[in-house]
């Protein structure tokens, strides 16, 4: 039987988001710290398929209540870091700075901006230039959301086809990745574009759909087997070598088998030893993404108000008013909304959202407009 929630989910996200933390504030410390991402998108594979996936294809809910529900989860935290992220960019952006936000700021509502950064930005340098670059991964979730609708709606009539569909898609992104990524064709494609992310998604997909046909299965309790996984996924971006396009490729693949392997053994097994399942920890995981949505935006502005980079002091002063920002935010605007208890019509939530939407881009349009120069 799939149980309803998993804590060391969370402790997968809190090490996920912990890693990419450290390597934004501390690039030195974590250098491939980046590969948390790769860990987030398998993660987010494996959960949408868990809660949503089987249930649409089964017919036991709609599509409209997936994107419902996806809206209630990542949308508010966003629009609330993205319109405070704005007001905080007119007062302390250069104009020639703040034109360049504008231009991803102007993209924030059709979950498009990593088409913006892919054209200018690079993948890992350090938060100069554009306080909302880390929303990248968030354009390639939603585009992912899209195709996963597609593939519904196209095999609405074959169910058999939606997994050879969806196996094929994942090989032809990996084999993306690996020609515009390790071959070093284009580098940014491999990393801000849907087609050299989907198969980490597509893997988090189809590793559950494994544990699925298993978990009826009798299974030996494997509580050793989840801490070498989760050990496996932290020591892997942590091991020094050469930072060569083909050694983030092989730590890239190791992580993100690592996550799937740690993702199973979690569902297939009731029991775990207790260091997986730490409150701490656990909540760290739980506050993860609004974690990740606030971290970057403050060390960018920061940078921009001292004009260099940051000491390790000011960084981890940056990172503590991003935790206690990332906890308002989960307490005061995650929870309420995903829950129900603010907003809770679809169609409140529909107007809501394109309310939110209409300010981001007439914000958005008054910088442009005025080439970064309006105050």
């Amino acid at each position: 039987m799939i149980r309803r929630y998993l804590p060391e989910i969370d402790t997968l996200r809190a090490i996920a988001v912990t890693l990419v933390v450290l390597f934004h504030a501390y690039p030195g410390l974590v250098p491939t710290g980046f590969l948390g991402v790769d860990i987030f998108f398998v993660i987010s594979g494996y959960v949408i398929s868990r809660a949503y996936l089987f249930p649409i294809l089964e017919r036991r809910t709609t599509l409209a209540d997936f994107y419902s529900a996806r809206f209630r989860r990542l949308a508010p935290a966003l629009f609330l870091t993205v319109m405070l992220t704005a007001l905080a960019g007119f007062v302390l952006l250069k104009p020639i700075d703040l034109a360049i936000f504008g231009q991803s700021l102007l993209l924030q509502p059709f979950y498009l901006q990593n088409f913006n950064f892919w054209l200018g930005g690079d993948a890992l340098t350090p938060p100069l230039a554009n306080p909302l670059l880390n929303t990248w991964n968030l354009a390639v979730e939603e585009q992912f959301y899209l195709f996963l609708a597609g593939l519904c709606l196209l095999t609405a009539a074959r169910r058999h086809l939606f997994w050879p569909l969806l196996v094929g898609a994942s090989a032809l992104s990996f084999l993306f990745y690996l020609v515009f990524g390790t071959m070093g064709v284009s580098p940014r494609s491999a990393f801000f574009l849907l087609p050299g992310r989907l198969w980490q998604l597509g893997l988090g997909v189809l590793v559950f759909c494994l544990v699925r046909k298993l978990r009826e299965a009798a299974q030996p309790p494997r509580p050793l087997l989840s801490v070498l996984a989760v050990s496996a996924i932290i020591i892997v971006p942590l091991v020094p070598g050469d930072p060569g396009p083909l050694a983030v490729t092989v730590k890239t693949l190791a992580a993100c088998l690592a996550t799937a392997c740690a993702l199973a053994l979690f569902e297939l097994d009731r029991d775990h030893y207790a260091v997986l399942r730490l409150r701490a920890i656990r909540y760290v995981g739980k506050i993860s993404y609004a974690l990740y949505l606030w971290h970057w935006p403050l060390l960018a502005l920061a940078v921009a108000v001292q004009g260099r980079l940051l000491n390790p002091v000011e960084a981890t002063l940056a990172l503590i008013v991003a935790g206690l920002l990332a906890s308002l935010t989960y307490h005061l605007v995650e929870m309420p909304i995903r829950m129900r208890r603010m907003i809770r019509n679809r169609r409140i939530l529909l107007r809501s959202f394109l309310l939110a939407s209409g300010a981001v881009l007439a914000t958005a349009m008054a910088i442009l407009f005025t080439s970064g120069a309006f105050r």
